[in-house]
C-alpha cells in the first residue's frame, strides 16, 4: 500500500516538475517574436481528471519596428513556409527578409509563401555580390519562392496583398488557420508542423474589421508570456512539491516503523 502511494505522489512530483520546466521555457522566450506560452487545464474524464497542455493563442502585443519587411499578425492564423523537403510549416514570426537570390524569407531563412494570382508576374534575379539585375523569368502562381523587385519598397494592402511603390503586384501573404491549433507540432525555431489533429486547415479572412485576422507591416508581434503569471505559477508548483516531498518521507518513515515491528515480532 505504501509503494503504491509513493508511486502516485512521485508521479504528482514528475508532472509539476514538467510543468516547471515549460514556465521556464515560456520565460526564456519571453522575447521570441510571436512566441505562445503554455497552460496547463485539467479536464474530467471516466478515470477522473487529465492534465491537458495547451499553448494561449491570445495575441501578444504588436511592437513598431518600422523595417517594411516586418509584419505582425493581430488574430487567429499563422504564416506559411516551404522547408526544404518541401514540406509546410507555420509560424507567427513575421521578420521577414530578402535571400540572397532576391526571394522572400522567413527569419529561419526559408521561403515566405506568397499566393500569386498572377500567373505572368515578372520578378528580377540579381547577382549576390553586385546586386546587380542579372535576368528576368516568370515566377508563375505555384512558384515556392517569391522574389522581390530589385530596389523597390514592399506596399502591404488591407487583404495581406503585398505590392510594390509602383504598383507592380508580388501577390498575397499566405496566412492558415486551424480548427485545433493544439494540433500543431512544435519543431522549435518558432516553427510548426501540422498534423491529423489540426483539423481543417483554411486561408484566414484578412482585413481590418473585427473578427478578421490582421497583419500589420513595419510590426513585430511579441511573446504573450507574461512573467507574472508564470513566476507565480512557479512558485506554486514548488510548494506543491515541496508539500509531496514531505508526503514521501512520511510515507518512508512509516514504512520503516513497519519493517521495525515485523522484525521485532519475528
Amino acid at each position: 500500500m505504501y509503494n503504491q502511494y509513493s508511486y502516485q505522489t512521485m508521479g504528482t512530483i514528475n508532472r509539476q516538475m514538467d510543468n516547471m520546466g515549460d514556465a521556464v521555457n515560456d520565460i526564456n522566450n519571453i522575447f521570441t517574436t510571436g512566441y505562445k506560452s503554455k497552460e496547463v487545464t485539467f479536464h474530467e474524464t471516466v478515470n477522473g481528471l487529465k492534465a491537458i497542455k495547451r499553448r494561449m493563442q491570445d495575441d501578444g502585443v504588436a511592437k513598431k519596428t518600422n523595417r517594411e519587411l516586418d509584419f505582425s499578425l493581430q488574430g487567429k492564423g499563422f504564416f506559411e513556409v516551404q522547408l526544404p523537403d518541401g514540406t509546410m510549416a507555420y509560424t507567427r514570426d513575421g521578420a521577414f527578409s530578402i535571400g540572397p537570390n532576391g526571394e522572400l524569407v522567413s527569419s529561419q531563412g526559408y521561403p515566405v509563401v506568397v499566393n500569386n494570382p498572377d500567373a505572368e508576374f515578372i520578378a528580377q534575379s540579381y547577382d549576390a555580390s553586385s546586386g546587380e539585375v542579372t535576368s528576368d523569368f516568370d515566377v508563375g502562381v505555384n512558384s515556392s519562392k517569391t522574389f522581390i523587385p530589385i530596389g523597390a519598397t514592399v506596399l502591404l494592402e488591407d487583404d495581406g496583398m503585398l505590392r510594390t511603390d509602383s504598383g507592380q503586384l508580388i501577390g498575397k501573404l499566405s496566412v492558415v488557420n486551424f480548427t485545433n491549433p493544439d494540433g500543431l507540432i512544435d519543431l522549435g525555431d518558432n516553427l510548426f508542423l501540422a498534423t491529423d489533429a489540426v483539423g481543417k486547415i483554411a486561408d484566414a479572412n484578412i482585413g481590418p474589421l473585427n473578427g478578421q485576422t490582421e497583419i500589420m507591416q513595419g510590426y513585430l508581434e511579441s511573446s504573450n508570456v507574461s512573467i507574472v503569471k508564470n513566476m507565480s505559477d512557479m512558485v506554486q508548483m514548488n510548494t506543491a512539491v515541496k508539500a509531496e516531498m514531505k508526503v514521501i518521507k512520511m510515507l518512508d518513515s512509516m514504512q520503516e516503523n513497519l519493517n521495525s515491528t515485523i522484525t521485532r515480532n519475528l
